[in-house]
């Protein structure tokens, strides 16, 4: 056990929901979730929606802001003096990010995304920290160590971007560790040991030594895959980089939105959402609740029903005449039908709305299994909130179910957000991993004509050298110890610098020349305070890159004195 705090306490932040969990030091595995009240349903998570003031001001979080918000807010008119946002975490996946940048909440204001995630963190943090202090009398917030999830598929920049949120919402850097999503699923169903296969109804054996498996990690943003294997001394091991997309419950929200403007036209539902806000979060609230329910064909297939709200029908009437004439035109006229306020949808029509997104993560899947590595992976087990959806555990089944045994533990929409607990706990339990990029700096050695164009060819301080070379620290698919480190030696040469500047450079090549390369990126500026420098004085400092771990870290070294220096990232 690493921990020494009296709590580790986890915040799953999510697409769709989110939640907190927390257990202590000597119980670690008696894991504490909150419960949330929406009229007369209670569950482990809360939307993940913010409500904020003109002055954007925190208001509300989770069910309460959707409620204040299409209850309230939306019937007085008073939008424009509040920021709404929901399922705003996919901003950050495959975003060029950096800390100004912006996001829109439902009506089309714009907000910093580095103030609305903090203040969403720093709500889920106090909620959590009077749970906490109702169950022990005087606890404090340097009693608990945070764990806060991200999506193993991120890129390191919006990892980056998760921990500046969380510091800012009050989180000390110390007690702060990012544990990836899949990772934290994985060592749930590890330490479980034994998990309940619902449809043959019988316990399956213990992952032994050596056995790999995978986690399928089915959110509502991501799809998120990891595979590990399991080590002697019962740390396990990262066999592939992990990988995924944006294959989670959302995609199929857009498909019924698509479906949708098919059938009535863009300009209706456009102007549901603009016009009559609170009817068109009852539509998509409807569909979330039929998206749940929905069953593979079976011999009883009937119609799905949803309900229309009578702004809806009449915005239908107005653009398109009657509801029912205008359906009979459409290549819908066979599948869709009304009865009044009702929407019946043809169950095989509306299985279709996950078929593009069930389709691309089967395609993925096939892929990863091709890998020789994966030959004798045995072992696959599905988590997340959208792995309840059947449709979802029929199409994996079927696809690979020959040589290979699906796993559906109990509540694995909680798998993450346990996890995430267990993993504060013993946050050496990934043992290794395997490098999603190729790491490295910008370098401007001696020039050498047989080996550098002269293009690259610059005069520094009187000698002629080569800019833009790319120093390598460490390789892309490199499988490396949590701990592993490169360094490299720099000197601070002008005794006016107050800082030394170091850019961060990433690639997917193994071995890239330039940081002009096309698969390069700048991940940013490594920025070193130094001490202020006599005329002629030089320092030496060692900068150093931290891998294995959940994310990238840095520290700097002054090799004089021996003094490490705080290090920071410049997105």
């Amino acid at each position: 056990m690493d921990v020494t705090k009296l709590f580790v306490a986890a915040i799953d932040f999510g697409t769709t929901y989110s939640g907190f969990a927390f257990s202590t030091r000597d119980e670690k595995a008696s894991i504490y979730t909150c419960e949330w009240k929406d009229s007369d349903l209670t569950s482990s998570k809360t939307p993940t929606s913010v409500l904020l003031n003109k002055q954007k001001e925190f208001v509300a979080f989770g069910y309460e802001a959707d409620n204040k918000y299409t209850q309230t807010i939306i019937p007085d008119e008073k939008m424009k003096d509040f920021y709404y946002f929901r399922r705003f975490k996919m901003s950050l996946h495959n975003e060029i990010l950096s800390l100004d940048t912006e996001i829109e909440e439902e009506c089309g204001k714009k907000m910093k995304a580095l103030d609305v995630f903090c203040i969403s963190v720093k709500y889920l943090k106090e909620q959590m920290i009077k749970k906490l202090q109702s169950r022990l009398m005087g606890t404090k917030e340097e009693d608990v160590q945070y764990v806060l999830t991200v999506p193993a598929i991120w890129a390191d920049q919006a990892k980056f971007f998760m921990r500046k949120a969380a510091e800012e919402a009050g989180i000390k850097k110390d007690q702060l560790t990012l544990a990836l999503e899949p990772e934290a699923a994985s060592i749930y169903c590890h330490e479980l040991r034994l998990e309940v296969d619902k449809k043959e109804n019988k316990f399956l054996q213990t992952i032994k030594s050596g056995m790999k498996f995978m986690v399928i990690d089915l959110g509502g943003g991501t799809a998120d895959i990891t595979v590990h294997q399991r080590q002697k001394d019962e740390t396990l091991e990262e066999v592939i980089p992990p990988s995924g997309g944006p294959w989670g419950g959302t995609a199929v929200d857009k498909a019924f939105l698509d479906f949708m403007i098919d059938l009535f036209g863009a300009d209706v539902i456009e102007r549901l959402r603009e016009e009559e806000l609170e009817d068109y979060f009852h539509l998509l609230h409807d569909f979330e609740i039929k998206k749940r329910s929905i069953k593979p064909k079976g011999a009883d297939d009937k119609d799905i029903v949803m309900q229309m709200d009578v702004s809806l029908m009449d915005l239908i009437k107005e653009c398109r005449g009657g509801i029912s004439s205008h359906i009979k035109k459409t290549k819908y006229k066979d599948l869709v039908s009304t009865d009044g306020q009702k929407l019946h949808i043809k169950a095989d029509l509306f299985r279709t709305l996950f078929k593009s997104t069930i389709d691309k993560l089967i395609k993925h899947l096939s892929d990863i299994f091709e890998k020789t590595e994966l030959s004798d992976l045995k072992n696959v087990i599905m988590v997340g909130g959208f792995s309840e959806c059947e449709l979802v555990q029929m199409a994996v089944r079927n696809k690979f179910v020959g040589d290979r045994k699906i796993i559906i533990p109990d509540e694995s929409g909680l798998a993450v957000l346990k996890g995430a607990v267990l993993f504060g706990h013993q946050k050496k339990k990934i043992k290794k991993r395997i490098l999603p990029k190729t790491y490295g700096i910008q370098s401007w050695p001696e020039w050498d004509p047989d080996i550098h164009p002269e293009t690259k060819k610059i005069r520094m301080g009187g000698t002629d050298r080569c800019k833009d070379v790319f120093f390598k620290f460490a390789s892309i698919n490199e499988k490396v110890e949590d701990g592993h480190t490169a360094s490299q030696i720099f000197q601070a040469l002008n005794p006016n610098e107050k800082t030394l500047e170091c850019a961060i450079y990433t690639s997917t090549d193994p071995n890239p020349r330039y940081v002009t390369d096309p698969t390069c990126q700048r991940l940013g500026n490594l920025i070193v305070d130094l001490p202020k420098l006599k005329e002629g004085e030089t320092l030496e400092i060692e900068e150093t890159l931290v891998f294995g771990g959940t994310e990238l870290l840095f520290r700097a070294k002054n090799l004089k004195t021996g003094r490490v220096f705080e290090t920071q990232l410049s997105f």
